[in-house]
């Protein structure tokens, strides 16, 4: 097994990796919430930004000026004294637009960076330009929001000149986290100054000043005893159980992967998890929510996100609203939950990602008795039939988006599906599931629950989930036939644009035309049925009456049938057509290209955005 402690050493020392990442985190965040004075707080955001994200090697932070609307320089590391008088309004260039929308921007090639700061302003292109003397030579940008709760408060961000590939999907969940801490350390020090300023100015408050310095003195201490525990590897029910303490009343964590609670509970609204998640499935903001059931239960849910990504809910039961303080304990410990979950999805994707990339070696392998050897470190030991499904999601959110609800899917079918001899994981959007089963009998039984779990996805999301599916009889050495035919049959339902699931042997000869472009199959029947579409209103009707000719298998009666004319018409009219392609029906290869032309058409171009028209208009 020396390949196998191989992979776990590795995993060991990713885990490692993953570990010292979140000491610099916890390191920063102590460093951040250890002072209150605005420009201090903003200058060791920065300094520790640069820290975490190592190959950044300049960057600001720009908040967010009311009066005119536009995002500010606040501070800056790297960057001469041009970059001050960088500002933005609100969705213009990168910075403008990840703060307007709220999503995270990763762009890794200068040309992208270039293409994205297209609506820049000439001024400001100039300052940026100016700020850093290698600007020209741009290799990567970072761009996160900051925001406390639903406020949007500002926007961080860094630079890469010198390394290819510098700044990675790492940095960027890193970043992320440390920007919803950075928000709370921002919000504190603001309030903290808001507070010294009303001092002086209004003496009169001094009652209402005192209860805001002690309720800043409550959220700083309960920020650091809780990202204490964090920072002691304590774990999430040590700190759920601290606030639970803290507020003096119960509440749960409930994931939204595996549906598990955090402490364990054998809750009675379980059964409307579902539920519960689907409504905050989008939704950002905590609510007051009614649980029908068996009876009604009422429930204060606060969804825990990181980024665009749900994570899972908070749910305090009962009717009774929460105080000032409630909601405080809630603000600082939802960011130190999110981190905590990150902390164990990290090592989860980890391991997802070695186990991907031994299954692709695996499946290169062709020598017998050593691809034997890897099945056994996959877990998989031989028996006759070999079953290979690909499953990927697809809809329109961001790809960490839709990475979280792979995970999910398969948290769905690891429930169903019976793991012994079996490989399940997941990789950016795709699903693998690969089993040696023993017989037939299992075959079908897998392939049951494979096709019953997809449309219970289907069913509830709006996320697409397809997939394809291949199985036969196995040799050692040979699953990566199996598993390119449940590629095909993947391939198959994307270019049709259709949902659930389809088995290789099913396309057909679909399969021999599943690695044309729409262009090669255009052109295919462009040059076959050319001169019908040269006049294509005049000629409908005798491509009309083609294509039906072609589907009732030439049958004359049940082809005039469906046309509604005689059989003496619907013969002058293929006589027609014949004369207009050049081509003889009663010849064999022919009649055989027309008949391909149609099956090509109505398989692969019918439904999509390509569909040939008239030749020489200039569209496809």
């Amino acid at each position: 097994m020396e390949g196998n402690e191989v992979f776990l050493k590795q995993l060991s020392l990713e885990n490692q990796k993953a570990l010292d990442h979140v000491m610099n985190l916890m390191e920063s965040f102590r460093a951040m919430n250890s002072t209150l004075e605005l420009d201090e707080v903003l200058k060791k955001i920065m300094h520790y930004a640069l820290n975490i994200v190592e190959t950044a090697e300049a960057g600001y932070i720009q908040m967010l000026d009311e009066t005119s609307n536009k995002l500010i320089i606040k501070a800056y590391v790297g960057f001469n004294h041009n970059i001050s008088f960088f500002k933005v309004n609100v969705g213009e260039s990168i910075t403008g637009k990840v703060f307007r929308d709220g999503c995270v921007r990763l762009i890794t090639s200068r040309e992208e960076i270039y293409n994205s700061m297209g609506d820049l302003s000439r001024e400001n292109f100039e300052f940026i330009e100016k700020a850093h003397y290698n600007n020209e030579n741009i290799k990567s940008i970072l761009t996160v929001p900051v925001s406390f709760g639903t406020n949007r408060i500002g926007v961080m961000t860094l630079h890469c000149f010198d390394i290819e590939d510098g700044i990675s999907e790492i940095d960027l969940h890193l970043l992320q986290s440390f920007a919803s801490q950075a928000a709370i350390a921002l919000y504190n020090a603001k309030l903290h100054t808001e507070v010294q300023k009303t001092l002086l100015e209004a003496t009169h408050l001094s009652q209402r000043l005192k209860e805001t310095n002690t309720l800043l003195e409550k959220r700083t201490n309960i920020h650091n005893l809780l990202t204490g525990l964090s920072v002691q590897n304590r774990g999430l029910n040590a700190i759920i159980l601290e606030m639970n303490t803290l507020m003096k009343r119960k509440f749960v964590y409930v994931d939204y992967l595996e549906g598990t609670f955090s402490p364990k509970h054998d809750k009675h609204f379980a059964e409307s998890l579902d539920d519960i998640f689907f409504l905050f499935r989008t939704k950002t903001k905590p609510a007051y929510v009614s649980i029908y059931d068996t009876v009604s239960i009422d429930c204060y849910i606060y969804p825990v996100r990181s980024g665009s990504i749900l994570l899972g809910c908070l749910i305090v039961e009962g009717n009774a609203r929460l105080s000032q303080l409630d909601h405080l304990i809630i603000e600082q410990g939802a960011p130190i939950l999110s981190l905590e979950i990150m902390k164990l999805r990290s090592q989860t994707e980890i391991m997802y990602k070695k186990t991907y990339e031994t299954y692709q070696q695996f499946l290169k392998i062709k020598n017998p008795k050593q691809a034997e050897i890897v099945a056994e470190e996959l877990g998989i030991h031989n028996h006759s039939f070999l079953l290979t499904a690909l499953i990927e999601l697809d809809g329109n959110i961001d790809l960490h988006s839709l990475e979280n609800e792979a995970l999910l899917l398969l948290a769905h079918l690891k429930e169903k599906m019976p793991l012994k001899n079996s490989l399940l994981f997941s990789y950016n959007n795709k699903i693998t599931i690969f089993s040696s089963v023993q017989n037939a009998n299992q075959e079908a039984l897998w392939k049951e629950i494979i096709e019953s779990g997809i449309k219970w996805w289907n069913e509830r999301y709006t996320v697409v989930a397809r997939g394809g599916i291949s199985t036969g009889y196995y040799y050692h050495g040979q699953a990566e036939e199996n598993h390119l035919k449940a590629e095909k049959a993947l391939l198959y339902l994307r270019k049709q644009k259709e949902k659930g699931i389809i088995h290789y042997k099913k396309i057909g000869i679909s399969s021999f035309f599943l690695d044309r472009s729409p262009a090669e199959i255009d052109a295919f029947l462009r040059e076959t049925f050319s001169q019908l579409w040269t006049d294509q209103e005049k000629n409908d009707e005798l491509i009309h009456t083609l294509f039906t000719y072609i589907q009732n298998n030439r049958s004359m009666t049940f082809t005039a049938k469906e046309l509604h004319i005689h059989t003496n018409t619907l013969y002058h009219r293929i006589k027609k057509i014949e004369d207009i392609l050049d081509l003889d029906f009663n010849h064999y290869e022919d009649y055989l290209k027309v008949q391909l032309g149609f099956y090509l058409f109505k398989t692969f171009l019918e439904h999509s955005d390509m569909v040939p028209v008239t030749p020489g208009n200039g569209d496809t």
